[in-house]
């Protein structure tokens, strides 16, 4: 085989539910892989077709994956929904298989890499681990982003792809309340938002600046001074950026990142997905008090900057590329 007929397969399926950060991420590495001469596709269950590309390849069966696994060089798995038997199960139809994992919170399970761009121990049943936050996964225009060419003045605010506890328009409500400038706020929608349209007309009643759907997220980060979001892959991207961030939590998968990144200083958290609608409000007015505390605290900002940008250079896609392609050389 010709060292350019190498292929790899992605599984990570989104959906509103699932969200999109697995996709996402996935596709700065298959960029990292094409730029080194890969074959990359995508694999998607039918039933996610809603948030997949054309060019996908669509299966109704884990047999139907197992059969395509066995036709390529690798398989990448990013997918909350396989147990540690599943991935099991799989590692015997492809034991060139890297696992990205947020959480470690299956068990034991085996493959050739992992990665987790947490400081994570795991058992010797996976060879190579990549973990930490040099191997986070970001786009291609994240790296050398972190130069400033401006002084940072605005309030981000942005929930993910799918907004899925639909926060944004409360957190919105609730800052105007507290006093907060609106000409200082810029919201940044993903293209599959809930309640996307109430959040539009409310921006354009109140004179607030909102982008959806935007491909390069990186000119709005970088005149945010501070940042309200969720804590998915975007937590890597603002600390690669600089951006002192108070974090809404949506998911338990985003747990451990905020276990681990909130004592280093350069950002906070408030709890969203494991409380009742009702008690949602009372964690709103929370998150709004915490970031009015700390919106006029630029020494606060200033060390929470530096911590940020020590901690990810934008450039994990292409380590964790060139490490398994060097297995293959």
């Amino acid at each position: 085989m010709g060292y350019d007929d190498l292929k790899v397969l992605v599984r990570a399926d989104a959906s509103v539910d699932i969200g999109m950060g697995h996709r996402v991420r996935c596709q700065a590495l298959i960029h990292a892989f094409k730029v080194l001469g890969w074959q990359c596709q995508f694999v998607v269950q039918r039933r996610y077709d809603a948030f997949a590309s054309p060019e996908d390849e669509f299966i109704e069966t884990e047999s139907e994956f197992w059969q395509l696994a066995e036709q390529v060089d690798l398989v990448i798995l990013d997918h909350y929904g396989y147990s540690a038997d599943d991935i099991a199960t799989l590692y015997e139809h492809q034991a060139n298989l890297l696992v990205l994992d947020d959480m470690n919170d299956r068990g034991d399970f085996p493959a050739k890499w992992l990665l987790n761009p947490l400081h994570q121990t795991y058992s010797k049943s996976i060879k190579f681990p990549l973990t930490g936050s040099q191997y986070a996964l970001l786009r291609p225009v994240f790296l050398q982003q972190n130069n400033l060419a401006v002084t940072p003045e605005k309030l981000l605010i942005t929930l993910g792809g799918t907004d899925p506890l639909a926060l944004t328009l409360p957190i919105l409500k609730a800052l105007l309340t507290s006093g907060f400038p609106a000409k200082y706020i810029q919201v940044l929608l993903g293209a599959s938002a809930k309640k996307a349209d109430r959040v539009l007309s409310f921006c354009e009643e109140n004179n607030i600046y909102v982008e959806q759907g935007l491909s390069d997220v990186t000119p709005l980060m970088k005149q945010a001074k501070m940042a309200i979001s969720a804590a998915g892959g975007t937590l890597f991207e603002l600390a690669c950026l600089g951006v002192p961030t108070v974090f809404a939590q949506v998911a338990d998968n985003q747990t451990c990142s905020l276990e681990q990144h909130v004592p280093l200083g350069w950002c906070r958290s408030v709890r969203f997905d494991n409380v009742s609608e009702e008690a949602r409000r009372h964690r709103i007015e929370q998150l709004i008090e915490e970031l009015n505390g700390r919106w006029l605290d630029l020494e606060w900002q200033k060390k929470a900057r530096k911590t940020a940008q020590g901690l990810v250079d934008g450039a994990g896609a292409e380590r964790v590329a060139k490490a398994i392609d060097a297995y293959f050389s």
